[in-house]
């Protein structure tokens, strides 16, 4: 099997500590390489080649914008995307960032879901730039089999001479053509005055030679082929005007590619647009109604007394629950999803989850489940307050999966400078092939005595994912079950 090359993410940053978180995000995707100022992280962009720059803003001697102005400016090289890191929020200071050339922006702390985001996408735009020019340079390497066009034209623009491989581009042979005034016979007449303008400012004097301009041809089969032209001036011995050279690329289909991507681009747009209305539609269009159903079939149960009907209303009402909480816990997510940061404050993750794991005390008595805190005391960390969403559902997967009668272990241990917390059960456990599949939305393993949306465990991840920390799921070490384990940042 032959082994994809890894991509190179140069990382540019003053500080240590920076430069190593995200090496610790990168290095299991990506070559990693380092720099610690502007001139250190020029030299590494000529004699490393990397893919992609992740480039802090606030350096001493030589800021991120001048970094990123020499690289597109100054620079003969081919694209690089540059992702600009900073902590400054202004649109003054995102102009000038564009100005500079950055192709993305990422505030700090950048978050590891964030920042995979921006990657993905800049390094698929480069990997079509790199192909399209491996193409290009194909084209060039057999100019004699697949060519360019060459033609020369007077100073009326009329064709002196035309390359075989232009005259196979118009369909024409060569001596049907020649002599022909060129914009008035292969240029579309909506293009035709903007063409003779250009002409005409070259030779005046007003355009740059070795400027390029884009306009199409009309072929002998009557279809418009778009080329990308570059015109210069043709003297004689004297100094004169005798020629204009022109010659053109086709790059029709390019441009359809273009057409395309322009198209994905609006309905990607239109995508987003259709997913917030179904998260408004979820929040509100579908709760109130779920709400009321629940209402309604708690009033019945109250007065029914026929057994019979008493628990199918029961049977509505526990289905009513349950889609209530599939509502909520989509829309929750789709409300994370859209949250890049999120403030932090202390709090004592111990007494969270004390509370947590006691709101699901009558769901443990009716499986006959005991639980074990193995933990005493305070346990202060640096934390956002929906933290206690990820142990309710911490919770809730235990007792949901555990076996009946069984023991679920509730620890936290010292890491460091994190605080590692994890939930046991003795549930069925989950296959090493699904272990990362369960933090997917819309995922869950099958369970026959169990039902449930799978959205859960996305919440989890994700709000884990704004807090720069871990999650992940082991096999239980004493036995049958699984850990399910996150990390947090201690207070100071």
């Amino acid at each position: 099997m032959i082994s994809r090359a890894r991509h190179k993410i140069l990382v540019v940053d003053d500080e240590l500590l920076n430069v190593e978180l995200m090496r610790a995000y990168l290095s299991n995707d990506y070559d990693v390489i380092t720099a610690y100022n502007g001139k250190d992280a020029l030299d590494k962009v000529k004699t490393e080649e990397p893919d992609l720059i992740l480039l802090d803003v606030m350096m001493p001697d030589m800021d991120g914008y001048e970094v990123c102005r020499i690289i597109r400016h100054d620079y003969k090289i081919d694209f690089i995307p540059i992702i600009m890191i900073t902590a400054l929020t202004s649109k003054e200071d995102h102009q000038k960032g564009i100005e500079a050339g950055a192709d993305e922006f990422l505030k700090k702390p950048v978050g590891k879901f964030e920042l995979d985001r921006k990657l993905s996408s800049l390094l698929r735009i480069k990997q079509q730039h790199d192909a399209l020019l491996m193409d290009r340079n194909k084209a060039y390497d057999y100019m004699d089999y697949v060519g360019i066009l060459i033609a020369v034209l007077d100073k009326d623009y009329n064709l002196v001479h035309i390359n075989k491989k232009g005259s196979d581009f118009l369909g024409y042979k060569k001596e049907k053509i020649v002599n022909k005034n060129w914009i008035s016979s292969f240029v579309p007449e909506n293009y035709s005055f903007d063409v003779r303008r250009s002409y005409d400012d070259l030779l005046r004097g007003v355009t740059k030679q070795h400027e390029y301009q884009e306009y199409p041809l009309i072929v002998s089969s009557g279809e418009e082929r778009f080329f990308l032209w570059y015109d210069s001036l043709l003297r004689d011995e004297e100094g004169n005007f005798s020629g204009l050279l022109i010659s053109g690329e086709d790059i029709t289909e390019r441009r359809k590619a273009e057409v395309q991507l322009n198209e994905y681009a609006r309905q990607l747009e239109r995508s987003n647009e259709l997913k917030d209305l179904f998260t408004d539609i979820l929040r509100h269009d579908l709760l109130n109604p779920a709400g009321l159903i629940k209402s309604f079939s708690e009033l019945l149960i109250d007065v029914e007394m026929d057994e019979s009907k008493k628990s199918i209303i029961e049977n509505i009402s526990k289905s009513t629950n349950k889609l209530i909480d599939l509502i909520e816990g989509a829309a929750h997510l789709a409300k994370l999803e859209s949250i890049d940061e999120i403030g932090f404050v202390r709090m004592d993750v111990a007494s969270m989850l004390t509370d947590s794991v006691h709101n699901f005390s009558l769901d443990m008595q009716n499986k006959g489940v005991n639980i074990d805190l193995l933990f005493e005391g305070a346990y202060p960390a640096v934390v956002n307050p929906m933290i206690e969403r990820v142990f309710s559902n911490l919770a809730s997967n235990a007792v949901k999966y555990t076996a009946d009668e069984s023991i679920i272990k509730v620890k936290i241990d010292d890491a460091g400078d994190k605080w590692k917390i994890s939930f046991t059960d003795q549930g069925d456990g989950i296959p090493d092939k699904d272990k990362l599949a369960v933090f997917e939305r819309f995922k869950r393993l099958h369970k026959d005595s169990v039902r449930g949306s799978g959205i859960g465990l996305a919440i989890v991840k994700r709000i884990i994912d704004l807090h720069n920390e871990q999650v992940g799921v082991l096999d239980n070490p004493q036995g049958q079950g699984s850990v399910f384990w996150l990390t947090l940042k201690k207070a100071e």
